[in-house]
């Protein structure tokens, strides 16, 4: 329905100072989708100003005519009053053509008399959030792949480095004192060879090292350091880099740059060139002691896969071990038992003695499981103090006397907390595999016995 312009005018008086200096970009138009508002935020974003575009169907926004159509038909409608908040991506373009992915939530406004009066989007730039997510995607595959040795693991990062920054130039330097050696090089006109060796004080590299930290610069010619000898002798305008570390001791750095100037470095990326070079120090490190790297990667699969109160494994290690568990039993028709275990009263446990004393109850019990589970028992922290436990070619006779002296030790556990002593109890409810088992299922006959368990007076066993 089309509407007067004079019913506008409270977005010319009230709407622009009210959004005005929100950091979301916030783009209004009338129910013809004719734009009538851009905050400041959008017109940096679109590059354009409010008067140039005023008026203008949004269809200028849109990089796409599909994307147009689509949120008109499914949003952007007298007709969508109801449902249009859910946020949705969408590929816009600014006023010289850059295309930009935009998480958008919006759709139309309307009057006291649920009459649409105009429609408003509220939009975030997130090109670079999904260009880190896939970068970081690909380090993992380079940094994961058996069949790459250092050399060509090196190579890889430097070229995923130089295009996902945009920076044609990507150099991994050892650095002794201010002795700056290039190591690996990737230059678009391969005028950089491994061995050249430059003064640090010529290079950005000299902020990495004076900062220890990752330091950027994206316009040099237009900034505080115009004057350096680096843009004086190779008038590189844009420069990103890390320091590497092995061991904790400084080896060089991880950099990327460009004659060109490039846009201004946001804090992902920063994030990205640390992560850069804190996965060649280990390459590096690797080179120089493959056993301690083997270690260290190990620790962080551990840490990625423990529930750090208790130690034992967390909630996503066990469903994926769940999973692998129960495709086990499909094909082979092993037997498999599966229990949860809930602490009885825990609650009050807190609410009487601090959280500390629930703390130590779920320390306690981890300890326990240490002690008590076999091989191929895989014991983990469901959620709260719920625990999953999977007892791998166990039927359910032999998972009764496992799990029986599991309720025993934890009931002979004595906790001390400030000068008090205190005794916890748990309940289990377990099941068997059965053919065409999923996930759920199981875990929902596991949880019915429990609630059983509880029923029957705690601090025992049931099965389903």
């Amino acid at each position: 329905m089309n509407q007067p312009i004079d019913q506008y005018k409270h977005i010319v008086t009230l709407l622009p100072s009210l959004f005005r200096h929100l950091d979301t970009a916030v783009v209004i138009a009338d129910t013809n989708r004719r734009i009538q508002l851009l905050n400041p935020e959008a017109e940096a974003l679109f590059g354009c100003s409010l008067a140039d575009v005023k008026g203008a169907s949004t269809r200028i926004l849109y990089a796409e005519q599909e994307d147009f159509t689509a949120t008109g038909k499914d949003r952007f409608n007298t007709h969508s009053v109801h449902a249009y908040y859910d946020a949705y991506v969408v590929r816009y373009k600014t006023a010289d053509g850059h295309v930009f992915l935009g998480e958008t939530h919006g759709g139309p406004v309307c009057d006291e008399q649920q009459v649409v009066t105009m429609y408003v989007a509220f939009i975030q730039d997130i090109s670079t959030r999904v260009e880190v997510e896939s970068a970081l995607n690909q380090l993992h595959s380079i940094t994961s792949a058996r069949n790459l040795d250092f050399c060509r693991r090196v190579e890889r990062i430097l070229s995923l480095g130089c295009k996902h920054f945009n920076l044609p130039i990507g150099i991994l330097s050892h650095i002794h004192g201010q002795r700056y050696t290039v190591q690996y090089a990737q230059h678009p006109d391969d005028t950089l060879q491994p061995g050249q060796v430059f003064d640090l004080k010529e290079t950005y590299c000299c902020h990495v090292y004076e900062a220890n930290e990752a330091q950027g610069f994206h316009h040099v010619s237009q900034s505080d350091i115009k004057a350096h000898p680096c843009y004086e002798h190779f008038g590189l305008e844009a420069y990103i880099g890390a320091p590497i570390f092995i061991d904790g001791e400084r080896y060089g750095t991880l950099n990327f740059s460009s004659p060109e100037p490039t846009r201004p470095f946001i804090s992902q990326d920063y994030e990205l060139v640390r992560l850069f070079a804190e996965w060649v120090g280990h390459e590096l490190a690797r080179l120089r002691d493959w056993e301690a790297l083997e270690q260290a990667q190990q620790l962080l699969e551990i840490q990625a896969n423990t529930d750090s109160l208790t130690q034992l494994y967390n909630r996503h290690y066990l469903s994926n071990a769940l999973v692998q568990e129960l495709a086990r039993c499909e094909r082979y028709n092993n037997p498999l038992t599966l229990a949860i275990v809930d602490f009885d009263n825990f609650k009050r446990l807190n609410d009487t003695f601090g959280h500390r004393a629930g703390d130590i109850a779920l320390q306690r019990f981890g300890n326990i499981v240490r002690e008590e589970s076999r091989t191929n028992d895989i014991y983990g922290r469901w959620g709260g103090e719920e625990f999953l436990c999977l007892l791998p070619e166990t039927d359910l006779s032999g998972a009764e006397v496992v799990l029986k002296r599991l309720v025993e030790r934890v009931h002979g556990e004595e906790i001390h907390v400030d000068g008090q002593t205190l005794r916890c109890t748990i309940s289990i409810g377990y099941t068997g595999f059965s053919a065409g088992d999923t996930q759920d299922r199981i875990i929902q006959r596991a949880d019915t016995a429990l609630y059983l368990a509880k029923e029957n007076g705690r601090n025992r066993i049931e099965r389903a």
